[in-house]
């Protein structure tokens, strides 16, 4: 498996990980300090779309940092000469 296969599926795992916590967290904040008892349980959706923001804008970060990574490797590799 190639190195650029290697990082998307561990920023794959890493965002989803990401993804589902933030929503939890989001969500449970809410009932914390906004819900009480007796009133019907808020919708789920808006702190899943906010946990789903999070886990893409957490990839689209990493994934940007390792294409950086890639194409400043690549320069300094190609510059060298064999003497």
């Amino acid at each position: 498996m190639e190195e650029k296969d290697k990082r998307l599926i561990e920023y794959t795992v890493e965002a989803l990980i990401i993804a589902w916590l933030s929503y939890l967290f989001f969500y449970q904040n809410y009932l914390l300090y906004n819900w009480h008892r007796g009133l019907p349980l808020p919708s789920k959706w808006p702190f899943l779309l906010v946990g789903i923001g999070i886990g893409a804008l957490f990839f689209w970060n990493e994934w940007r940092k390792f294409e950086k990574e890639l194409s400043e490797g690549s320069v300094s590799t190609e510059g060298t000469s064999g003497t």
